[in-house]
């Protein structure tokens, strides 16, 4: 019996015939001298046709090759109500942004807007260029590709935002943010180290809900010396942390001084001086002793407790600045945010870049915070900085407002 590794057995050929159903030849009959020195017959075996091994029923390797690239599955990334897709330059244009090289990511994509199909049939794409033209403050570039992109997909270009040019340039050191969710002693001594790394602090309030009397004390002597050092310090959530507040604030009972205390002050970083003095006098007549004195705030830190005047505000964890690295303060911050909430929005408007490690971080508190039935807004980001973010695995859902 003769085998082949891809078929089943064949009979063998008997004499002349027909194996596997292909004709054999069979060779001239030789004489040969034997061992006696007589000339002896030889019978030579059947040719076989010569046929290429590599040959199958599966068919050739680089047929099986290109079948193989047609079964692949495309890469595909949502970033819009259209689902649109995600083009190699794109992607690369956003690695380079992410690592710093902004002119090399608008060269990538200036070429492939004018030569590649897939990249001019993504409205992504030209967002994200016309977002690298405003971040390079190239007025005239922007505009010629405006009138490119009209007449490509016949609906209105994005508008140049003087706005947010002059914000780029003026962007200083990043806010802060602390989660303040127990009033303690422990909480208040990492005020100062947090302060001491940004130009200003945003002190997240929403979760607070346990008041040691000791810790208000100790809170009250740290912020009050940042408020004497003109350091700005904004509040979030204050509105709503006002009447847990007030219920620890019995008239008539000497007890909780130290919570007294931190309402005063907290009333005197919101700059609310009517509501400050009533609180004062009630105060002085519970304990018999003086109150503290109003204080005029610095104007930077009368800006701050501006930011948020009412509670009708948006309550985002605001993100600003480079963002770099697997533990950037501000994106580690966001699961103390995270905790009390069940909408969680995360606002990047205001940040400049984020490396590709920290992305990934992003994107895993992303994913914790869904995984907890949280829903997740990110708020105002940019389109080059979206597009890093479907990258790694972020939902196109997540985005306020949709870009296209």
């Amino acid at each position: 019996m003769a085998f082949s590794i891809f078929s089943k057995p064949q009979p063998s050929p008997q004499g002349g015939g027909v194996a596997g159903g292909r004709p054999v030849e069979k060779g001239p009959v030789k004489k040969l001298p034997g061992r006696n020195g007589n000339l002896v017959e030889v019978h030579p075996r059947a040719v076989m046709p010569i046929s290429k091994f590599t040959v199958t029923r599966y068919g050739s390797p680089t047929e099986r090759a290109r079948a193989a690239a047609a079964e692949k599955q495309q890469p595909s990334l949502e970033l819009g109500p259209a689902q649109l897709g995600f083009s190699p330059a794109l992607e690369n244009a956003a690695l380079l942004f992410a690592s710093g090289q902004a002119i090399a990511a608008r060269q990538v994509l200036a070429a492939a807007l004018q030569d590649e199909a897939d990249s001019r049939a993504l409205a992504i794409a030209w967002h994200a260029q016309f977002d690298l033209l405003q971040r390079a403050n190239d007025h005239a570039a922007f505009e010629q590709l405006a009138l490119e992109y009209l007449s490509v997909f016949e609906r209105s270009p994005p508008a140049w935002a003087e706005s947010r040019t002059k914000e780029t340039k003026s962007n200083g050191a990043a806010t802060g943010y602390f989660a303040l969710t127990q009033a303690t002693v422990k909480a208040a001594l990492e005020i100062p180290g947090r302060a001491a790394r940004y130009a200003a602090l945003r002190v997240d309030v929403v979760g607070l809900s346990e008041f040691d009397d000791l810790g208000c004390r100790r809170l009250v002597d740290v912020l009050r010396r940042l408020r004497r050092q003109a350091y700005p310090v904004s509040w979030q959530g204050a509105e709503t942390l006002w009447p847990r507040l007030q219920k620890k604030l019995v008239r008539g009972v000497k007890q909780n001084e130290g919570i007294w205390l931190f309402a005063l002050e907290l009333l005197q970083w919101q700059n609310r001086q009517p509501e400050f003095e009533e609180l004062a006098i009630d105060f002085a007549v519970n304990f018999e002793v003086s109150p503290p004195s109003w204080e005029a705030l610095a104007s930077k830190q009368e800006q701050a407790a501006a930011v948020e005047p009412a509670a009708t505000r948006s309550e985002a964890s605001v993100l600003k600045g480079i963002l770099l690295g697997p533990a950037d303060t501000q994106v580690s911050a966001l699961y103390d945010f995270a905790e009390p909430r069940k909408v969680v929005q995360i606002d990047m408007s205001q940040v400049d870049r984020l490396d590709f490690v920290c992305a990934g971080s992003l994107q895993n508190a992303v994913s914790n915070f869904e995984a907890k039935d949280k829903e997740v807004q990110i708020l105002g980001v940019t389109p080059i900085i979206q597009a890093l973010l479907c990258l790694i695995g972020i939902s196109p859902n997540v985005f306020r407002p949709k870009l296209v």
